[in-house]
């Protein structure tokens, strides 16, 4: 284990006028909590604060994803008619397959439209968030490339960052101005 020496203290009363390091001052480097350090009492309130607010979550954990899901999906109504004529809120699919294959005259309703942002939070969790860098190879160039090197180049980089599954509609060519 290296242990870093502190810089000289200061000496004289111009140095000590400014502030900086005092000798003895402060926790002494390399000690954290987890290695035996005695935390300070806001530390401790803090850290109690968090095994309360994790044991919530946990508990409440199954509510919190199935809420999760149903903000990502939206929550949608059916308006039916019950046997006495008045309006009932279906919420059951069954149910609501059932009344429109039997002709019932229905309302559908979406109260909260599906939630783009949380689906995607969602996906990220299930499947890890898709990539945000590119690959690219890229060799060291001269300093002064012709322009029929130059569009030679640009053209090859374009076909590497063009999709494999076909999404891009329109061809990009580079061409060299004479």
């Amino acid at each position: 284990m290296t242990v870093k020496s502190n810089p000289p203290y200061p000496k004289n009363a111009e140095d000590e006028a400014r502030g900086g390091l005092r000798e003895g001052a402060g926790r002494p480097h390399g000690t954290t909590v987890q290695n035996g350090a005695k935390p300070t009492q806001k530390t401790v309130e803090k850290m109690a604060l968090l095994a309360l607010w994790k044991a919530e979550v946990a508990r409440q954990f199954p509510l919190l994803v199935a809420a999760q899901l149903s903000a990502a999906q939206g929550v949608t109504h059916m308006q039916a008619r019950d046997e006495q004529g008045r309006w009932q809120t279906v919420t059951d699919p069954k149910v609501m397959e059932e009344r429109l294959n039997k002709g019932d005259k229905c309302y559908r309703l979406t109260a909260v439209a599906p939630s783009a942002p949380i689906m995607k939070e969602v996906m990220d969790r299930m499947f890890g968030q898709s990539r945000q860098s590119l690959d690219l190879e890229l060799s060291q160039t001269p300093t002064q490339l012709s322009d029929e090197e130059l569009a030679s180049g640009l053209s090859v980089l374009l076909e590497k960052l063009r999709p494999s599954d076909g999404a891009m509609e329109t061809d990009v060519h580079v061409v060299a101005d004479d």
